[in-house]
């Protein structure tokens, strides 16, 4: 008896240990395309969304053979399955056939106006951005794309020939390393953000990494980091200089000898962090002054619906919009749910001659910056009381920089004089992507009793760890970061 006991249990064992894994595949449409944001969901509340690339990967632990799993992204037909036929492979979705738009729009016609104005008198009833708690995984791509640099001393009165020599040389490396240098950064964290409201939240941090090549590490930090190194290479440590860029003094009294660690406060700091994800989930709200102000704003846009597809069985408005005035930034597509009039996605990029913030300064101070090429999307997934939450939201921008300025060191117990002309031109390009995992609602006193850090304590790696994550169900990473590694 004891040992036929032990054969079940031993059976049952092996069964559920195949369900207790880790199951990695793609979505893709029938004609090979991946398909991007498609959800994988097992159970009500349990799921993960695909990349860019319609890549995903799943935890299955704590499931039964016989739980279903779910596949489903606008505009596709849902493709279910039970978790024993759930593996590592290829997932084909159909595209959603639209039999009953005819039917639809013949009897009961919907006009953009209505249905805008259903979606705006049902903003409060539908989202609940206050006294909320997101668990997020949040993934951060950087890197710059240099057009030119010129760093060179042109006047000394301290330095001899040799000594210039080798600054020149140095600052020439430097140049090389910003024009040439074509490798990307990236920064992950799995934590839980409390927002009290909008300008309020607090963030704790579980666990940090950081993908970077150290020596090719071309952040703004870094790079106004490695001028400093260079300077402090080469200028006298012991001495006191005021500093003059341009028309402009920047400080009476510099010493080269101090230790400023802000730059390092700044990267690893939690409220810098905290502010970058709690700015990036008010931005995908709803009012005229975030990114969707599309959705309420509607006398600066025109709209089109497209057509109508279907989420399962919900019917879902797929609504085009562009500029009507010079003072809307964005064009793209929006999705509107037929039943409580939610937006369940929207996509967005700046129109046609439409830019961000900008400085030109280029003639009077040798500066300019320009934000150009914004673009992203959010999807909103239903509570199981009836809201909406953003599930996912992702957001790249382009920062396009130059600085063309003379900077000149005085000793100030001597006449001595350095001055060298820093010309530097390029785009920073960042991607941020937040996936919230999951939400609920909170009270003020659990918002109060919440205690954050100061610093965030980041794990660097020199090569992408397939395993890092693997006790969380984060987003999969692109086939670019899957091949980081630090060459030594």
């Amino acid at each position: 008896m004891l040992k036929k006991s032990l054969t079940i249990l031993c059976l049952f064992g092996s069964i559920y240990s195949n369900f207790a894994q880790q199951v990695a595949g793609k979505v893709l449409t029938k004609t090979n395309e991946p398909i991007p944001f498609a959800t994988i969901q097992i159970g009500p509340n349990y799921g993960v969304i695909t990349n860019e690339e319609g890549s995903f990967s799943i935890e299955t632990e704590g499931f039964k053979a016989s739980d279903s799993v779910y596949i489903s992204c606008l505009g596709f037909e849902r493709k279910g399955l039970v978790l024993e036929e759930f593996s590592s492979k290829i997932y084909k979705l159909d595209e959603q056939v639209n039999e009953l738009h005819e039917v639809y729009v013949t009897n009961r016609p919907l006009t953009i106006d209505s249905i805008m104005y259903y979606v705006n008198r049902n903003l409060k009833k539908n989202y609940r951005p206050e006294l909320v708690r997101y668990n997020v995984f949040s993934r951060r791509t950087e890197y710059i794309v240099g057009k030119d640099a010129d760093f060179e001393i042109d006047k000394s009165t301290g330095f001899k020939k040799k000594q210039l020599d080798a600054f020149n040389k140095d600052f020439d490396g430097l140049e090389k390393k910003l024009v040439n240098n074509k490798s990307k950064q990236y920064t992950e964290f799995v934590g839980t953000l409390f927002i009290k409201d909008k300008e309020t939240s607090k963030l704790k941090v579980d666990k940090a990494i950081r993908l970077l090549d150290e020596r090719n590490d071309q952040s703004v930090e870094k790079l106004a980091e490695k001028g400093q190194e260079l300077i402090l290479k080469h200028l006298d440590k012991d001495k006191v200089y005021t500093v003059k860029s341009g028309w402009f003094k920047v400080s009476d009294s510099v010493s080269l000898k101090e230790n400023n660690n802000k730059m390092d406060d700044t990267i690893n700091s939690l409220k810098f962090i905290r502010n970058m994800v709690h700015k990036m989930v008010e931005e995908h709200g709803f009012s005229s002054k975030t990114i969707l102000n599309f959705i309420t704003d509607t006398k600066k846009y025109e709209y089109e619906i497209k057509d109508i597809t279907f989420i399962g069985s919900e019917m879902v408005y797929v609504i085009r919009y562009a500029p009507r005035r010079s003072s809307a930034d964005f064009e793209g597509t929006f999705y509107v749910s037929h039943e409580t009039f939610a937006i369940l996605k929207a996509d967005y990029k700046f129109a046609k001659g439409r830019i961000g913030e900008k400085l030109n300064l280029k003639l009077l101070l040798g500066v300019k910056y320009i934000e150009q090429n914004k673009k992203g999307s959010v999807i909103y997934k239903k509570h199981k009381e009836g809201y909406y939450y953003p599930n996912y939201m992702t957001d790249q921008l382009d920062r396009y920089f130059y600085v063309d300025r003379p900077i000149k060191f005085k000793d100030n117990n001597s006449s001595e004089k350095v001055s060298f002309d820093f010309k530097v031109e390029g785009v920073f390009k960042e991607k941020n992507e937040i996936l919230v995992m999951d939400e609920s609602q909170i009270s003020i006193s659990e918002f109060n009793a919440t205690k954050e850090k100061r610093k965030i304590d980041y794990e660097t790696l020199k090569a992408f760890d397939p395993n890092y994550w693997k006790d969380y169900n984060v987003l999969e990473p692109l086939k670019e970061m899957k091949e980081f590694k630090v060459i030594d």
